[in-house]
């Protein structure tokens, strides 16, 4: 007879009670003592033994009935094995996928409906407005893996400097007329996100409707009087998936990782940009903050309202899509206006989804190249078949470049990140650090054809764990733009000498190692 995974993850749960418990009895005899406890001890310590052992089998047993990539799974094993405790409790909180399902079940079911609804709504949609290979296989398959629907109509204006998309915010928000949607990882209490405050606050305090998503783990140390005043101000200021015991609850491996803001329905900004200090180049450590973003008028603005409605209702219970006001946040007549022809399909991606969309997007993309791939990305931590992708792409002719920070601001990433330089230069691909400051950006290019800009970074947690958004774009003229900057930045930036590389110390070479061990279970 076969033991379904939630009636295995029930058994856990209880046998971690039990153990929990156990080691509690443990504690009480070994700071009070008492010859009457010794006895109890003893029983107490075998119990211990025989549960945890009992654990593990089970564990390693759920681990293999998964299915999952034999890497992911050995991972856990090893942690298991080498952190026997620490592992029972990462893996309990952190490991497991039913309760994933049954968290994003519903929210995917919305956001496809919504979506669906929005392809019905623009009637003059038309892939003759492809004209690359690339382009036409790109787009069927985020039809198919996300309901991406292609997009024509549409004027956007890239940024690259952060000073001045900030501007671009906030000259949106003061534009606003009706309603604003923000969707944020990360805002901070300092001078910037002061800034930010103060015109919602105006807004919502004028009578316009400002909803505001920001990620609760991201956003820990946000004082209670920031978002009191927000509040109060009318701002309908909304956590994604708050975390009421930090470290041991599952919800915390599920962030929010989007960027977005949303004005009056007509007018979107998207990008890898959070909201703070640091992130206009004011942190010293960082120096100058290198990131991405854009902004859209136009029918793909419709795509993303209908994203950041799905989000909306997944946190609130909120349903805007509901008859009587449907109109007002999807309003085709709106976008009518752009005459201009810059094809774009803007793809979600995160655990509420059957297909890792943007990992798809990327491993077609580049497997598909024909001159040249270029690469902005703060992390590099890649899985098997994205490592032979850009592999495969280099030894076969095509340019592949790739441009990381010169620094880390997450240790284990950054060294994890470093493990895949040595395999990648020996294929050809060339690896750049970048010296003016941090780099942030998270850019796709291949060849004169598509560019990728959103918010996923090129690592497993943005692929899979993360809610992302990426915009395709599909107009040579913004391709050639993007890819001036990216020029741009290989000017402030230090090619890796693969030989140089090679020679590195043993402690660099361990850092490396240990951090990429880690790097499945990111």
């Amino acid at each position: 007879m076969l033991v379904s995974h939630k009636a295995l993850d029930t058994v856990l749960l209880i046998l971690a009670l039990v153990l929990s418990l156990a080691l509690v009895a443990s504690l009480i005899q070994l700071f009070w003592g008492g010859d009457y406890l010794q006895t109890f001890s003893h029983i107490t310590s075998k119990v211990i033994y025989g549960i945890f052992s009992i654990t593990i089998v089970l564990i390693v047993v759920v681990l293999v009935l998964e299915n999952s990539s034999p890497v992911h799974t050995l991972a856990w094993i090893m942690v298991l094995i080498f952190l026997p405790v620490v592992g029972f409790v990462l893996y309990l909180f952190f490991g497991r996928n039913w309760r994933k399902r049954k968290l994003f079940k519903s929210k995917e079911l919305l956001d496809t409906r919504l979506l669906e609804k929005i392809d019905k709504m623009i009637p003059d949609f038309n892939i003759a407005y492809l004209s690359h290979t690339l382009e036409h296989k790109l787009h069927k398959l985020l039809i198919n893996n996300s309901k991406a629907i292609l997009t024509a109509r549409n004027v956007i204006r890239l940024y690259s400097d952060t000073e001045s998309a900030f501007e671009a915010i906030c000259d949106l928000i003061q534009s606003a007329q009706d309603h604003i949607h923000l969707e944020y990882f990360s805002i901070a209490d300092d001078e910037t996100g002061r800034r930010l405050k103060r015109l919602l606050m105006e807004k919502a305090q004028a009578g316009l409707e400002v909803r505001f998503i920001y990620d609760d783990v991201a956003c820990w140390k946000l004082s209670r009087r920031f978002k009191k005043s927000l509040r109060q101000s009318g701002v309908q200021f909304v956590p994604f998936m708050p975390v009421w015991i930090p470290l041991i609850n599952s919800r915390m491996n599920y962030r929010n990782h989007r960027k977005l803001l949303i004005v009056d329905g007509k007018t979107a900004i998207l990008g890898g940009l959070n909201i703070g200090d640091k992130y206009l180049s004011k942190d010293p450590y960082f120096g100058y903050w290198r990131d991405s973003a854009a902004v859209f008028s136009g029918e793909a603005v419709l795509s993303m309202q209908a994203i950041f409605m799905g989000d909306w209702y997944f946190v609130s219970k909120e349903n805007l899509f509901e008859s009587g006001s449907v109109k007002r946040y999807l309003n085709l007549e709106k976008v009518r206006h752009v005459e201009s022809i810059s094809p774009v399909q803007v793809v979600a991606s995160g655990p509420d989804t059957h297909h890792a969309s943007i990992l798809q997007l990327y491993f077609s993309a580049i497997a598909n190249a024909q001159r040249y791939i270029r690469v902005n990305t703060p992390y590099l931590i890649l899985n098997e078949a994205l490592l032979m992708a850009l592999k495969t792409a280099a030894i076969s002719g095509v340019k592949v470049q790739i441009i990381l920070p010169a620094k880390p601001d997450h240790f284990v990433v950054f060294w994890g990140s470093r493990s895949y330089f040595q395999e990648l230069m020996e294929a050809s691909v060339e690896i750049y650090e970048y010296q003016r400051g941090f780099m942030h950006a998270k850019i796709l290019i291949v060849d004169d054809e598509i560019l990728g800009l959103g918010t996923a970074n090129m690592d497993l947690r943005s692929f899979n764990h993360n809610f992302e958004l990426t915009a395709l774009v599909y107009e040579d003229s913004l391709v050639q733009e993007a890819s001036l900057a990216f020029e741009e930045d290989l000017a402030h930036s230090t090619r890796i000498d693969p030989k140089i590389f090679k020679q590195r110390d043993i402690l660099k070479r361990s850092k490396e190692s240990l951090c990429r061990l880690f790097s499945p279970l990111l």
